[in-house]
């Protein structure tokens, strides 16, 4: 029995509480019709109505055109300059002048102070350039780069082929401080020296060949 009372109570009371929430729903509701209804209204006064329309701004009115100058019917005419008639050339000789061409047989134009120089070395072999004081294996590639493969070649430079040489391989004041005429001209004397020593030598006649000795029978 006290547990029934108990169920009974717990129901009055959500049925309550849903009551209590069900009434403030539909006031709020009921509460906002009218406003919604308001907004409404203010909306259709505000928009213009259908058959009424803006009134158009009246146009401009049109500028009046600039009447165009009628053309003449009658065409102008040209006016003639008169042109002095230019005396024709008169031709000198029967034939006309050519141009000068340049001598085929002109000497080309020497670089000055150039020494001799050599395409490659006598008999295909090159002097030791570097026993020379100041002439390292790089300084005597150029040298035989531009023709320079002998001592009596250095032997025989004066002071304008000297410094020609000294622009070409790019070592200023070279031959000079070094005195590489000098050395290369006592390399050149003791070589033709050993080269005439070597010429004056009699050569050794060949050795005859011994005949074979040959057994004889019996032997």
């Amino acid at each position: 029995m006290p547990l029934l009372i108990v169920q009974l109570a717990v129901l009055v009371a959500v049925a309550f509480i849903i009551g209590c929430l069900l009434g403030r729903f539909l006031r709020r509701r009921n509460a906002a019709v009218p406003d919604s209804e308001r907004t409404i209204i203010a909306a259709a006064r505000a928009t213009l109505p259908v058959d009424e329309k803006p009134e158009t701004p009246k146009e401009a009115a049109a500028p009046a055109e600039a009447e165009e100058p009628k053309a003449s019917t009658q065409p102008s005419e040209p006016e003639t300059i008169p042109v002095k008639a230019v005396p024709e050339a008169e031709v000198v000789g029967s034939w006309p002048l050519e141009a000068e061409s340049p001598d085929a047989d002109a000497e080309p134009v020497l670089d000055p102070g150039r020494p001799e120089l050599l395409e490659a070395a006598r008999r295909g072999k090159a002097d030791d350039l570097t026993v020379i004081k100041g002439i390292g294996r790089a300084v005597q590639g150029l040298l035989n780069g531009i023709g320079v493969f002998h001592y009596d070649q250095i032997a025989s430079w004066n002071d304008e082929e000297s410094r020609w040489i000294e622009r070409n391989i790019g070592f200023p004041r070279r031959v000079e401080r070094e005195d590489w005429i000098g050395q290369a001209a006592k390399l050149a004397n003791a070589a033709n020296k050993a080269s005439a020593k070597q010429a004056d030598k009699p050569r050794k006649a060949a050795a005859k060949p011994k005949p074979r000795r040959t057994k004889k029978a019996g032997e």
